[in-house]
């Protein structure tokens, strides 16, 4: 019987790593392609910061969220399982010239994505990714009720290390009255290109409707970058600036990606 050499057995490991993090797109949109079996992604968004968001009252919104984190877990070439969750999120609402600060612990989101379209030959692919989110919670920065939705991410290799896909989100979130749901389409788009096989550049936008009315509407536009310091490690920067007041002014996202 032949054993692999040590080589063999090192190139192996690389290659089931990197198809743990491989083809990440932006950081709002998701892949369509899910975990390798076997494994388990850990995205870790290290520090999430929004400022100045308004609200129809006119009040002003910031947050701030610390390891706001997704674990997954490949079950099949199709198939993972995905649990989200926040270790601490602190919300401030400003109202005229008073302050409100609430912080705790965030809710638990519980996943799954099914790669049901792939296309080898131009390397594109397409997933349904169904949610459901469980106010578990603390303080007032607890969830009021249970919500979910759906996920449909697309994502195509255009050649010469460029990288392109988009995003539709349909939820069902509770209303600000608390005495029902309101539902909230969400589109997002992104286009990424490789300068080195360490380092790619990309461009998103996004754009948040609500079923109350095209006046809720809000949108981002944003820049950012990844560094794959290691096959199965993955650093990534983005700054998205808010193109109307729905919108937060400012969101600073610092993400870490680690696939074993």
């Amino acid at each position: 019987m032949n054993f692999p050499n040590a080589g063999a057995l090192r190139a192996l490991f690389i290659f089931a790593a990197a198809g743990v993090v491989s083809r990440l797109p932006a950081q709002v949109t998701e892949s369509p392609y899910t975990v390798a079996p076997g494994h388990f992604l850990a995205r870790i968004d290290g520090l999430k910061l929004s400022l100045d968001r308004a609200d129809a009252a006119g009040n002003t919104h910031s947050a701030v969220a610390v390891a706001s984190s997704t674990l997954r877990a490949g079950l099949t070439q199709s198939l993972d399982v995905q649990i989200g969750f926040d270790l601490f999120l602190r919300e401030t609402l400003k109202r005229g010239g008073a302050r409100d600060s609430h912080s705790g612990l965030g809710d638990v989101s519980l996943r799954t994505k099914w790669t049901f379209w792939r296309d080898e030959q131009h390397g594109a692919a397409a997933a349904l990714l169904p949610y459901v989110k469980l106010p578990t919670g603390t303080g007032s920065v607890a969830g009021k009720a249970v919500e979910g939705g759906l996920i449909i991410p697309w994502a195509m290799d255009t050649g010469a290390g460029f990288l392109a896909g988009a995003m539709l989100q349909w939820d069902v979130v509770r209303n600000d009255a608390d005495d029902g749901y309101d539902g909230r389409w969400y589109v997002s788009a992104f286009a990424q290109r490789d300068l080195t096989k360490a380092f790619a550049v990309y461009g998103e936008t996004t754009i948040d409707v609500r079923s109350t009315g095209f006046s809720d509407w809000a949108g981002t536009i944003g820049a950012g970058g990844l560094w794959r310091f290691s096959p199965n490690l993955v650093f990534d920067y983005e700054l998205q600036r808010g193109l109307n007041d729905r919108a937060a002014k400012w969101t600073h996202i610092w993400r870490v990606n680690w696939g074993f």
